[in-house]
């Protein structure tokens, strides 16, 4: 097994597992793709009281990385859980890439605080000033599409990645014979547009949003440099990547399945 610590990607955790532990220092933050948590605080000496349950699409571990502070509640897998973690460096470049993401974080963290707190502490932390050996940036921003309005489109060029946060999408692919076939929906928690970065190639399949969607969206480049840091994540994303190629009856790569 790979033992490498993926600066970004794909992790699991079975029901009942501490994915975080309060009072850790904070090292990454977390978006469920599938499964449920649940927050808890565990005040010494007292019994723990679950704050929150959380679902597909949502964040957390973002108020450690945010105020450079300890975590301030445990979070536990409820059923078998995968999320897409990314470490602090990365957390911070996300943040930093654009005004939207910095204000969404912001309001996450005040929901997350006591409100005599938050104000406060959210100015003193953010932004952050990058140093030089830290600069690029990882994620291009939250980004919002209407039902109806197309993602991503068939033999367009392959250049970013994505997660769902909210809404449904449809996946489909337009065959020899001209007609479009609808392959899958997905949801919040669910990612796509991974072959073609992969790969090198056009995008195999149009998506488009089925209802309201937003998604948060990572460049080409990151997204390579993070695969090739970290193999077990690009054997994860390696393995989706096939079965859809397989779905959509194309082989992008002469020596794979892709």
């Amino acid at each position: 097994m790979y033992k490498d610590k993926p600066k970004f990607g794909p992790e699991q955790f079975t029901a009942g597992t501490d994915i975080i532990q309060q009072g850790d220092a904070p090292d990454k933050f977390y978006i469920i793709l599938s499964g449920e948590v649940e927050v808890v605080d565990q005040p010494p000496g007292h019994l723990e009281k679950v704050l929150n349950v959380l679902g597909p699409g949502d964040y957390f571990g973002e108020v450690g990385l945010v105020l450079y502070s300890r975590r301030m509640a445990t979070v536990r897998a409820i059923t078998n859980v995968s999320v897409m973690a990314m470490d602090f460096q990365t957390f911070r470049h996300w943040v930093d890439s654009s005004p939207l993401v910095t204000d969404e974080i912001n309001t996450l963290v005040a929901q997350r605080l006591p409100p005599d707190d938050a104000l406060e502490l959210i100015e003193e932390a953010l932004p952050w000033e990058l140093t030089e050996d830290e600069g690029g940036t990882a994620v291009e921003t939250a980004e919002h599409y209407a039902p109806g309005e197309a993602i991503i489109y068939q033999g367009a060029e392959s250049d970013k990645f994505y997660i769902i946060i909210e809404g449904f999408v449809t996946v489909s692919h337009t065959g020899d014979d001209g007609r479009e076939y609808i392959l899958a929906h997905l949801t919040s928690g669910d990612y796509f547009g991974e072959i073609g970065l992969l790969d090198g190639s056009a995008r195999i399949a149009t998506v488009r949003a089925l209802t309201p969607v937003k998604v948060v969206s990572f460049d080409r480049d990151t997204f390579r440099r993070w695969m090739a840091e970290s193999p077990a994540s690009h054997e994860e994303i390696r393995q989706t990547a096939n079965r859809r190629s397989r779905d959509t009856g194309m082989l992008s790569l002469p020596d794979e399945q892709t």
